[in-house]
């Protein structure tokens, strides 16, 4: 459900029954985050249990917008807000084994694999794990997770659900250079490639292929046609998005990239990018294999959307037009999913469709 207005939001409260059992999901775009207090103590006023998260935009159908709110009532089976290495859980693993784990976590926090690390050593690959990284368009780190104690920052917010899920993770970047070593890393910092400035060898690569001068001031501009690859074991490349250049000539992505690992400067197109999301629906299997309901959750990137541009519509128009149900989702600053074995990963530059049975 899509509410443009806290208005309409209160309509729809004020015209509906909800169990104690259940909990709504809020998905809002970051110009209506100013109105989340106000949502915050509505809910609270009328005992209602509910979590959200803020994001660049969110996503109806084959539409972004960044005003307004999308809103799914769940029935969990655990819910909690998380703080790194702060996660109570006692429940026991085998029951959930199956069971959808949504997961909003801080897109621009520091501790963004901590999070998500913390939540994954209760669970291990008893879930399926899909979600995004919350966050502002312009990429400033501010409070972006709430529930009813608040709005928060470098927090994670985990739903488990009885219902179970497929997934389909695409992204369309391919290898442009490398592989580089990564001798020099923490948290979501990226500090040192080959022994030497990080930056230094991205700005020498970038150069050399675009044909430009690249200053710190303009990092954001090239950066987002030409993000990090590392090698997964079964040798698809995760893509991590360089943001920003610190004050110490260090490169700021979106999730830490693992020290000691080999790194790959990837390259992309329009028609690369459109391919794949063209291919996440049909990995999804035809619509007769489909549960007969379900909803389709996407998370795509905000800065893949960037790159696309205008084209982000015809992605979107792709995705849509070949699902039963309409997409509900968000523009992300990374993007939650799991590996084939079970296993969590941070996405970026990704595109992850999930389709939840109801």
């Amino acid at each position: 459900m899509y509410f443009r207005t806290l208005d309409n939001f209160k309509n729809y409260i004020d015209g509906s029954d909800f169990k104690s059992s259940e909990q709504l999901m809020i998905m809002a775009g970051d110009r209506s985050a100013g109105q989340i207090p106000e949502m915050i103590k509505l809910l609270k006023k009328r005992n209602i249990s509910f979590f959200g998260a803020i994001f660049p935009e969110i996503i109806i159908g084959s539409k972004t917008i960044r005003e307004g709110f999308v809103v799914e009532k769940l029935r969990p089976v655990y819910s909690s807000l998380v703080l790194p290495h702060m996660m109570k859980f006692s429940q026991d693993i085998e029951k959930l084994r199956g069971a959808t784990a949504i997961v909003f976590v801080d897109g621009l926090s520091g501790m963004m694999k901590d999070l998500t690390d913390t939540i994954y050593e209760k669970l291990g690959k008893a879930v399926t794990y899909v979600g995004g990284g919350a966050g502002f368009k312009d990429l400033k780190h501010r409070p972006c997770i709430f529930n009813s104690t608040g709005i928060h920052k470098d927090a994670l917010y985990i739903c488990i659900v009885k219902n179970k899920t497929s997934l389909a993770v695409e992204h369309g970047w391919k290898i442009m250079r490398g592989p580089f070593y990564v001798n020099r890393a923490y948290d979501n910092v990226l500090s040192g490639l080959d022994n030497c400035s990080a930056f230094d060898v991205y700005r020498h690569v970038i150069e050399e292929e675009e044909n430009l001068t690249l200053f710190k001031e303009d990092f954001f501009i090239y950066a987002k046609d030409h993000p990090f690859g590392i090698l997964d074991d079964d040798g698809t490349v995760i893509v991590r998005d360089p943001v920003a250049v610190n004050d110490d000539d260090e490169i700021v992505c979106v999730a830490g990239i693992p020290e000691g690992s080999d790194l790959y400067i990837l390259k992309g197109d329009v028609d690369t990018l459109l391919k794949s999301s063209m291919q996440i629906t049909r990995a999804q299997g035809s619509m007769g294999t489909r549960p007969k309901r379900y909803l389709p959750l996407l998370f795509d990137c905000i800065s893949r959307a960037m790159f696309l541009g205008k084209y982000i519509n015809e992605e979107l128009d792709s995705i849509q037009a070949n699902l039963s149900y309409g997409v509900e989702g968000a523009l992300s600053i990374g993007e939650i999913a799991c590996r084939k074995n079970g296993t969590l990963v941070i996405h970026n530059k990704s595109t992850v469709l999930a389709l939840m049975e109801l």
